[in-house]
């Protein structure tokens, strides 16, 4: 345990940071077990708690980052007096403490005696152990399977852990524990486990990086040690990159053919989906930037023994980029910056079952009208002829973080840039016999923005992911533009899944109908990354 002095400004702030690089326990700075924080120093001096005057501080320093670590608990005698996390000065009285800090429950907790002085920080010596478990499948894929930790000493379970998708920019959750021996065992076995089991020795002051490699289908272990840190996904304080990347290839196809079926015409249909996923992420300190670029494209061909093969139909055609930037004040939020685009890349065409005549509308007041055969196709939109773009600015704040749910919320003023290209609306007259459709200008609009976004898992192999977007337009403010996007996936195995998917887009500035979309889809998914 070191005590130093509070700072009253910045130069004795700074003065602070160079005192506390003494007998503090050190970073381990090379081999298995550093740490992927700073040394303890750089955290105080980072560190922006404001500590009144006649208060004291204790200062737990992070292994990986206090976000993904246990509470630390003050005790006097037997009543809890402060809760704080790692990396963060944690205000109280002057007097005499029992600090704790580890997982599991209270007595669980590797105990740490701390005596508070007014105007002083005191940093506790790290006498506990930290311990990331990244699970994996064993193509070095990461899963969101469990597992537990025992340990060896008195055969107590410490807990279950969950592993973390870290491609799609999930952490892994740190366990800190009394130096010693564990045991890790499949969920539901226990400590005398003969399969299933790997063994972890947790030194002193050390973070252990450990891999598990399951088989996403039985959940049975296929391997497990301790790794490196950069072989587990995370990057220590000294490392060069900040990004992240993965790229996932997926795809759905179907083909059927029916001959002399009573009832049924003789023909052959074939139906796909391929779905192209990019995610990229840079962390660097307070600052997370993440990149999302996706293109989905479907279609259905129908080919009858008799007659004309039905044109080839568009059934899915979407291009998305999201860039979103935040600078976190603390853990938990902080500002943001976003830009985002929607588009389609192919011409839009509607199939026409019978004969049809078609009445388009276009905005310099012309009506042009057209014949369409039976089993022809007209065109609604040009190729990136819809194109949606946003801009905002507000307040990003994580709500929720566990193991089993991610939830976050973004707060701002929003830009909205809708730019059409030969794009229509079907609004049919009951006047006129022919099908109208009437041309989309161009519009902008600027107002308020609220988003939340949810990662639950709800079992095992099953997760919802959801994104509802509100925008109130300052000029229209009791028609809100509402875009729900929801997906719930189950994993069949390592590259199947079962996805179904249900969009809302609620336009009103647009069309006064509500536009759906769903899919059912059994994906093939395949990371190139």
């Amino acid at each position: 345990m070191n005590r130093t002095k509070r700072p009253s400004c910045l130069l004795s702030m700074i003065a602070v940071a160079a005192l506390s690089t003494a007998p503090i326990a050190a970073q381990p700075g090379e081999g298995l077990y550093r740490w992927i924080a700073p040394a303890a120093a750089e955290q105080i001096a980072a560190d922006t708690t404001i500590v009144p005057e006649g208060k004291g501080s204790i200062f737990a320093p992070a292994m990986t980052a206090g976000a993904d670590e246990p509470n630390v608990l003050v005790f006097a005698g037997e009543t809890r007096v402060a809760t704080g996390k790692t990396g963060q000065r944690i205000v109280v009285d002057p007097g005499s403490y029992e600090v704790r800090i580890g997982s599991g429950t209270a007595n669980q907790m590797v105990s740490v005696p701390a005596v508070v002085t007014a105007g002083e920080v005191t940093t506790l010596e790290a006498t506990w152990s930290g311990l990331l478990v990244q699970v994996v499948d064993t193509q070095n894929i990461p899963l969101r399977s469990t597992y537990e930790i025992i340990r060896a000493e008195d055969r107590e379970v410490m807990g279950t852990g969950f592993g973390a998708d870290t491609l799609q920019g999930e952490t892994l959750r740190t366990w800190l524990l009394e130096p010693g021996l564990y045991r890790i065992v499949r969920s539901g076995e226990t400590f005398r486990a003969r399969k299933d089991f790997a063994t972890a020795f947790l030194p002193q002051g050390g973070l252990v990086h450990f891999k598990l490699v399951l088989d996403p289908d039985s959940g049975d272990f296929r391997g497990a040690g301790v790794v490196s840190a950069e072989e587990v996904g995370m990057k220590a304080a000294e490392s060069d990159s900040k990004w992240a990347h993965s790229l996932t290839a997926s795809g759905a196809l179907s083909f059927g053919e029916t001959t002399d079926v009573v009832g049924r015409p003789n023909q052959s249909s074939m139906a796909g989906t391929v779905f192209l996923d990019s995610y990229s992420t840079y962390e660097n300190g307070p600052h997370r930037l993440t990149n999302i670029f996706e293109i989905e494209q479907g279609f259905l061909r129908v080919d009858p023994d008799q007659g004309k093969s039905l044109p080839t139909q568009q059934t899915q055609d979407r291009l998305r980029e999201d860039l979103l930037y935040t600078r976190y004040l603390n853990e938990r939020w902080g500002p943001y910056v976003r830009f985002g685009l929607l588009t389609n890349v192919f011409e839009a065409e509607t199939l026409a079952t019978e004969p049809i005549t078609i009445a388009y509308n276009r905005l310099n007041g012309s009506r042009e009208l057209v014949n369409v055969a039976a089993n022809g196709q007209y065109s609604t939109a040009d190729a990136f002829g819809s194109l949606r773009v946003r801009e905002g600015f507000g307040i990003n704040v994580r709500l929720l973080r566990n193991e089993r749910a991610t939830i976050n919320w973004r707060g701002g003023v929003g830009l909205r840039q809708n730019l059409f290209s030969n794009a229509f609306v079907v609004s049919d007259l009951a006047a006129t016999p022919e099908l109208d459709l009437f041309e989309i200008d161009d519009f902008s609009q600027e107002g308020l923005e609220t988003t939340l976004l949810a990662n639950v898992t709800l079992a095992n192999r099953l997760s919802y992911l959801g994104d509802l977007e509100v925008f109130a337009d300052v000029d229209d403010t009791g028609n809100p533009t509402i875009d729900w996007r929801n997906t719930l996936s189950y994993r069949l195995s390592r590259y199947l899944s079962l996805d179904f998917t249900y969009d809302l887009l609620d336009f009103p500035q647009v069309s006064s109908e509500t536009q759906i979309r769903r899919s059912l889809l059994l994906r093939a998914s395949f990371d190139l990354l």
